[in-house]
């Protein structure tokens, strides 16, 4: 079992995501189909995590239930720990299952926001590698946990430059805003495992960051 959490408060995940009374029961793997994330802090590159990658919760606990919610966010969006823009939501599944040996399943009807990979701004820019926080959790109360978009919208309102978009969009002007700790409070959600990886910025990421912005602000003019 793992229960130390001094690798989120030497990362400053722990305050900035989480709070200090968070406590861990597992740990996370986290594959994608060229690089692995198998310990905390590593840094990886950010074409090779760009698919939706394969979750592993060890040790698999006794008692499995059917009703995890992953959240995997970005801080650091435009600042670390980016207080004018909030957290970048980048993955949000629900109902998630654990099968054999602790791999997750997370069903297609269970995600509320779809995996996009990290889009950092390049080195020369911003010379700091972005936090890229998977979070696992369960309801206290191991019932189904319903999640709506104004569940969403709602917490956007402590941004000054997060502006609200069209509900279920889930493009970037939906995504970011988001509040990890504020999120599992109101949801009842406790934490299970944390992992977390560094992705520094290129070129490419730099462009698709622009791109995503863009399409934002001319999805919220058109109103869609």
């Amino acid at each position: 079992m793992s229960t130390n959490t001094s690798f989120l408060e030497s990362s400053h995940v722990i305050p900035d995501v989480l709070p200090q009374s968070t406590k861990l029961s597992g740990d996370l793997i986290i594959r994608w189909p060229d690089t692995i994330l198998d310990s905390p802090g590593l840094e990886l590159g950010r074409e090779e995590t760009q698919h939706e990658p394969t979750i592993q919760l060890k040790p698999p606990p006794e008692d499995r239930h059917n009703n995890y919610v992953l959240i995997l966010v970005d801080p650091d969006l435009m600042a670390k720990n980016d207080q004018q823009f909030g957290q970048v939501r980048h993955w949000l599944p629900t109902n998630i299952s654990l099968g054999d040996g602790g791999n997750l399943h997370i069903p297609k009807d269970g995600i509320i926001s779809p995996y996009i990979g990290p889009a950092p701004l390049p080195n020369y820019i911003s010379k700091r590698p972005h936090r890229y926080i998977f979070i696992l959790s369960q309801p206290k109360n191991n019932q189904a946990v319903t999640i709506e978009n104004e569940d969403l919208t709602k917490l956007q309102g402590d941004y000054s430059a997060a502006f609200e978009g069209v509900q279920g969009q889930q493009d970037l002007k939906d995504r970011w805003g988001f509040n990890s700790q504020k999120f599992l409070e109101e949801k009842g959600l406790e934490t299970v495992a944390v992992t977390f990886m560094l992705v520094a910025g290129t070129l490419k990421s730099a462009a698709d960051n622009i791109a995503m912005t863009a399409q934002a602000g001319v999805n919220k003019v058109l109103g869609k």
